[in-house]
Formats: structure tokens, sequence, C-alpha cells
């Protein structure tokens, strides 16, 4: 039997941020219709599926393929390919480094009819696989950073319904300029006599005094990315509430992670007072 595993991190230096749900959704996706992420593969119809399990058919590298795929969710997606002339199992799994940066394993285990196990020959049939399923990672985190580049981080569902309420649209525009690290767009988003109230830092009134406390920390980094865990806009849209996690590229291209919780009160279409609870101590 060959086998392989190689372990990528998910989040790098000034990408968009990636949560491990986002992470999900994209294998998902792949597990559902591979073809825009494995270029070898002509095939893939899933011609069964049930609780947890879909039954596939491919046709990669021009052999037909039968793969039961099992989901562990938020976890693990396993492949095992059955009555085919290439048996054994395939898994995606989603990680976390020593440093709790999320990452992305891709291990196989093979065989291949009238080849010997363990020979060379089967070594040399199977090595190629590294590079196709290292694309076939990259592209899947790429597809998920795509999405939320063009149509929006919306898009992807949360992992519960009850993560989100009301339209939250405004929510997600605010942190879309907010990640933008545009101070003249930003600023625009408050009223005047918007009022700060950041970590345990004493509450600041005005424009000016927004923009020298946020720019104070915008100055420490090349970079900033949300993802929402849960958005609920109430109040018919004049109070909303976000829940994230927050990737910052330091300036030395270092990340730091911190996972706040904002709350947003709106006077009109205006934010009039933004409470932002974290600890960003770290930076």
């Amino acid at each position: 039997m060959y086998q392989l595993s190689r372990t990528v991190p998910v989040n790098e230096p000034g990408k968009v941020y990636l949560s491990r749900h986002d992470v999900w959704a994209g294998l998902m996706m792949k597990a559902r219709n591979a073809l825009p992420y494995v270029p070898q593969m002509q095939k893939c119809d899933v011609v069964e599926q049930g609780n947890g399990w879909l039954l596939r058919d491919i046709l990669l590298n021009n052999t037909p393929l039968r793969e039961r795929v099992s989901f562990e969710p938020e976890k693990r997606v396993i492949f095992d390919r059955v009555n085919s002339v290439e048996m054994g199992r395939i898994e995606n799994i989603i990680g976390e480094d020593d440093k709790g940066n999320l990452t992305l394993t891709f291990s196989f285990g093979l065989t291949k009819q009238g080849i010997p196990e363990g020979s060379d020959a089967e070594r040399a049939h199977f090595a190629p696989m590294e590079g196709a399923y290292m694309g076939a990672v990259a592209a899947t985190l790429g597809a998920v950073r795509r999405t939320v580049t063009d149509q929006g981080r919306e898009s992807l569902p949360f992992e519960h319904e009850r993560d989100s309420a009301g339209d939250t649209r405004w929510i997600y525009e605010f942190y879309r300029i907010a990640d933008s690290l545009n101070m003249e767009k930003f600023l625009a988003l408050h009223t005047d006599d918007v009022r700060l109230t950041f970590s345990n830092y004493p509450t600041v009134v005005g424009h000016a005094a927004l923009g020298a406390a946020i720019g104070g920390l915008w100055s420490k980094i090349k970079a900033m990315s949300h993802g929402l865990s849960g958005a609920w806009s109430l109040h018919n849209g004049q109070i909303g509430i976000a829940e994230s996690t927050c990737m910052y590229t330091r300036l030395d291209d270092s990340l730091h992670m911190v996972r706040p919780c904002t709350v947003l009160r709106r006077r009109g279409d205006k934010i009039e007072e933004l409470r932002i609870h974290v600890d960003a101590t770290g930076l």
C-alpha cells in the first residue's frame, strides 16, 4: 500500500481569513463536485446519499472509480474506494498546529490492482498524486476565499440557523470596510458623535477620537480579516451583534488571532455607538 500525508496551514499572512466552518463548507463542495478542484478528474457524479455520507462515481485520469464519502462535521471527510481497480482510503482533516492555527491535512493509503504492494512500480504510479492532491487542497481554500471576496462572507452559511437573525447585510458591510483598512470609508459609517468603547479602555467620542483609536491599532498591522461565527440584527436593524474571529497580519508578517464580540448601535443608517469586546494585548 502506498501511503502519504501532508499538512498545510489554512491561513497565511495578508489573505482572507478562513474559519474551521469555512474550510468545512469548501470540503463539502469538493466532495459533491470535485471537478473545479481536481484537473485530473473528468467526471464526478453523486449516485446515492444519506445522512452523513454519499456515494459518487468519478473518472480520475481516465480510470473509473467509485467512492463512498463519509462526513465528520467540521473535522474530517473520508473517501473510501469501493469496487475499483484502486482500493484504499483518502482523508481530508481539519486540525490545528501547536499554536492553535488552523491546518488542513490530506492523507491516503492506496493499492492498485495488478501492481505489487511496496514495489517501485507502485511508488511510480501513486507518487504523482501528491502534486494533484496538494493542488486540490489549494484550489479548495482558494475557492472559498473567492466566494468570500466575490459574493461576500454572508454567502457562506453559518454552522447553525440560530447564529443569525434579521437582515445582517449592514453588519457584513461594516466588516468589509473595516478589513479594507480604509479610514475614510470606515469613519463614514459612523455619526459625528460616535462613541467607541474598546476593551477596557475609556470610552471616546467623535470621529477624531475614533480615528485615533482605531488608527493606532491599524498602525501595528499590515492586514486584518474577520470571519463571523454569529450575526444578529435586532430592533429593525438599529442594534447589531457580531461574534467573530479576527486574523491580524503583523508588520513582520506573523499572524495573531483574537475572538471579538462587537455591539453596534445605529441611528438611522449610521453607527452611533461601537463596543468592541476583545483582548488585543498580543499585538
